[in-house]
């Protein structure tokens, strides 16, 4: 919503870059054996989706630097590499980290940027994200590694995001309705 109305300005690279790893994390999660709990991951695919469409019609335009076009080869990776393996539970895990090491590569250039400009999003959204990646944690019910680690992932990387905003926001006293 904040990204429609123009008061947030998300990085469309790493947005867009998000999505296609969603994707990749998406088919790849499915394939290595976490069934119980997919939701986490078809979020992790349409909530960057949307943001990025809303952030390239809002007008959101950059050119990709050279760590975010290697996050792009390296979710590319890994949808080939879950094509090839994808009926194999055991060799879809690998596919399954190698996206999630894209993403954290692809958080980067956010994670700069609400260390430098806190001002420039709001930490509520991030807030709600690790909150709810982090109840996906007591609705696993097969206890494997590979169940754990995308939820577990998507909660520690949005509160890493959020924790500059809030302390923002807590430092410099902002309304609460800043941080919405």
């Amino acid at each position: 919503m904040r990204t429609y109305q123009c008061k947030i300005r998300p990085n469309l690279v790493s947005w867009s870059i998000w999505a296609v790893l969603g994707f990749a994390l998406l088919l790849s999660y499915r394939s290595s054996g976490a069934t119980s709990n997919v939701w986490p991951a078809v979020f992790g695919f349409t909530n960057p989706l949307l943001i990025a469409i809303l952030a390239y019609w809002r007008g959101e335009r950059k050119k990709p630097n050279a760590l975010e076009l290697l996050c792009v080869c390296i979710g590319a990776v890994s949808i080939i590499l879950w094509w090839f393996v994808r009926n194999d539970k055991y060799l879809s895990q690998y596919a399954l980290y190698i996206a999630l090491i894209a993403d954290a590569c692809a958080a980067i250039p956010t994670i700069v940027f609400v260390w430098k400009t806190p001002h420039g999003d709001r930490p509520f959204a991030w807030v709600l994200f690790a909150i709810g990646y982090g109840l996906v944690l007591f609705a696993i019910e097969e206890h494997t590694f590979v169940n754990y680690i995308l939820p577990t992932y998507m909660t520690l990387g949005s509160a890493f995001v959020a924790f500059p905003l809030i302390l923002h926001r807590l430092r410099n006293k902002v309304p609460l309705s800043q941080w919405v």
